[in-house]
C-alpha cells in the first residue's frame, strides 16, 4: 500500500508542470473572462473597473449583432460538419483499400492541414478577389459562366459560404486521418466474415464499417463543433466580419468588441457565451451521437 502511494505521488509530481501551464493558459483566462463579464472596463490598466451585474449579458442578448452572428456560426458549423465529415471520412474508406499509389494521396490530403491557417486564409482570399483578378473569376470566365462572377467575399450573400469552404478545406484532410485510424483498426476477419454472409458494399458500409468506427465520428463532430464555435483566424483575416458585419461570428464579434470598441466588459461576456455554448453543443453532440442509435 505504501508503494502504491509512493508512485502516485511520483505520478502527481511529474504530472504537475503540465497541470500548472494547464492552469496558467487555459483555466486561469476562463475564469478572469467570467470576472470581466461582471463589470464595465476599458481594458486599461489603471482604469477602475465599473461592477455592472448581469448588464453586459443584457447588452448582448438585445444586440441584433450578436444574433446575426449566431445565426452565421451555426451556419458555418453546419456547412463544416456536413462537408468535413463527408469527404474526410469518405476519402479514408477509398484510401483504406491500399491500393497501389494511394499513400501519396494521404500526404497530398492531409497537406492542407498542417499549413499556417492564416497563410491559407490569404491564398483563399486571393482565389476570391472580384472582377477577373481572381482565380475563381477567371475559371468561370473561361468555362463560359461570366454570369455567375461575383465578389464572393464583399458580397453578402456569398461571403459567409465562401469563407466556410475555405475552412472546409483546411480540416477536412485531419478527419481523414481519424477515420483512416478507425478503419485501420477494423480486423480483417470481421470484413471477411461480413463478405462470406453476403454483406458487399453499401451494406457492408451501413451494417459493419459505420458501427465500428462510430466512435471516431464522435470525436470528429465534437472536435468540429468546438472548433468551429471559437473559429476566428481564418474569418478575421478572409473579411474581418464584413461586409457590414455578415460574416462576424461571436469570437470575431467579442474582437471587436473588447479590442476595437474598448466594451472589454461585453466582449468578455461573449467569450462566457462561446465558452457555454461550445460545452452544451458538445454535450448535445455525444447525447445525440450514443452508440445505440446506431442501427446495426
Amino acid at each position: 500500500m505504501d508503494q502504491y502511494y509512493s508512485n502516485k505521488r511520483i505520478v502527481l509530481l511529474f504530472l504537475l508542470p503540465a497541470l500548472v501551464i494547464y492552469v496558467g493558459l487555459a483555466v486561469y483566462p476562463i475564469v478572469q473572462s467570467i470576472v470581466f463579464s461582471f463589470y464595465e472596463w476599458n481594458g486599461l490598466q489603471g482604469v477602475p473597473m465599473e461592477y455592472v451585474g448581469m448588464n453586459n449579458f443584457g447588452s448582448m442578448f438585445r444586440s441584433a449583432k450578436f444574433w446575426l452572428s449566431v445565426k452565421n456560426v451555426l451556419q458555418f458549423i453546419a456547412v463544416n460538419l456536413i462537408f468535413q465529415i463527408i469527404i474526410g471520412y469518405g476519402l479514408a474508406v477509398l484510401l483504406a483499400q491500399n491500393r497501389p499509389g494511394f499513400k501519396i494521396f494521404k500526404t497530398i490530403f492531409f497537406f492542407p492541414v498542417v499549413l499556417p491557417l492564416t497563410a491559407t486564409a490569404l491564398l483563399w482570399k486571393f482565389i476570391y478577389f472580384p472582377n477577373n483578378i481572381g482565380v475563381l473569376n477567371q475559371l468561370l470566365n473561361a468555362i463560359g459562366l461570366e454570369s455567375l462572377k461575383t465578389g464572393w467575399l464583399i458580397n453578402t450573400k456569398t461571403a459567409l459560404n465562401a469563407v466556410s469552404i475555405a475552412n472546409v478545406w483546411t480540416g477536412f484532410g485531419y478527419h481523414m486521418v481519424i477515420g483512416f485510424a478507425a478503419l485501420s483498426a477494423i480486423p480483417d476477419g470481421i470484413m471477411e466474415s461480413s463478405m462470406i454472409d453476403g454483406a458487399t458494399g453499401f451494406r457492408q458500409f451501413f451494417s459493419i464499417t459505420l458501427p465500428m468506427i462510430w466512435e471516431s465520428m464522435k470525436i470528429s463532430f465534437v472536435l468540429l463543433i468546438t472548433g468551429s464555435m471559437k473559429n476566428f483566424d481564418i474569418i478575421f483575416v478572409m473579411t474581418e466580419g464584413g461586409p457590414n458585419g455578415a460574416t462576424h461570428v461571436p469570437s470575431t464579434l467579442m474582437y471587436y468588441e473588447a479590442f476595437k470598441y474598448d466594451h472589454y466588459g461585453l466582449g468578455s461576456a461573449i467569450s462566457v457565451f462561446i465558452f457555454v455554448a461550445s460545452l452544451a453543443l458538445a454535450g448535445l453532440t455525444i447525447r445525440l451521437m450514443r452508440r445505440e442509435s446506431v442501427e446495426y
